[in-house]
């Protein structure tokens, strides 16, 4: 096992960054415990700790072609694990929300106000959302985010690998994102527009 020290860091980089597949397994080795320790500190969860890891490493690997020009690895590294944390603290506000809102509000209840119209349409907008994903990132999406299940058990059930089920998620995840910030941007602009004119 190489040691960290900065110039073998550096050529380890270098490595990655031309595609060498041990050399990312020795960055993961020496790393991996220092995202899940952060991981862990952010969400007090094991399994969503684990996940930080995974896609911390595969947001590294994704982007090894930029590793010849990190000079400061660990700031780089720290930003990515905190973009990582941010949006998946930003997409469970959104769905918590989501689902408190829609839980709050009887189906059959005629009486409602503005804020709970407001939330059936973002309720709506979220099961849109949802259905809008590839049936498989869909799948994943609704076991793991739905009905609480861990990504071993979803890959066992659908008979996808943990990396495939993992990878599905993260897809689906930003799929839902950039569908939300579109219609909640395209809403924004309309009612701007209405209050401008």
């Amino acid at each position: 096992m190489e040691n960290t020290s900065s110039y073998n860091e550096r050529e380890l980089l270098l490595r990655i960054a031309d595609g060498d597949e041990n050399a990312f397994r020795v960055l993961y080795d020496q790393y991996r415990k220092k995202i899940y320790s952060l991981g862990m500190f952010l969400t007090k969860s094991d399994i969503l700790a684990q996940e930080m890891v995974q896609d911390v490493f595969m947001k590294i690997w994704e982007k090894r072609s930029q590793l010849q020009d990190i000079v400061y690895f660990n700031a780089w590294l720290r930003t990515i694990a905190r973009n990582i944390a941010l949006n998946y603290f930003r997409t469970l506000a959104m769905e918590k929300l989501g689902m408190t809102r829609l839980l709050a509000c009887p189906q059959g209840d005629n009486r409602f106000t503005e804020s709970d119209a407001a939330d059936r349409e973002y309720a709506q907008l979220m099961q849109a959302a949802i259905n809008q994903l590839p049936p498989q990132q869909q799948k994943v999406y609704v076991l793991h985010r739905q009905q609480g299940l861990s990504h071993e058990i979803i890959a066992r059930e659908l008979g996808i690998s943990l990396f495939t089920s993992k990878k599905y998620m993260k897809l689906a995840l930003h799929s839902i994102r950039l569908f939300l910030e579109n219609r909640i941007n395209v809403t924004i602009l309309i009612g701007l527009s209405f209050y401008l004119d």
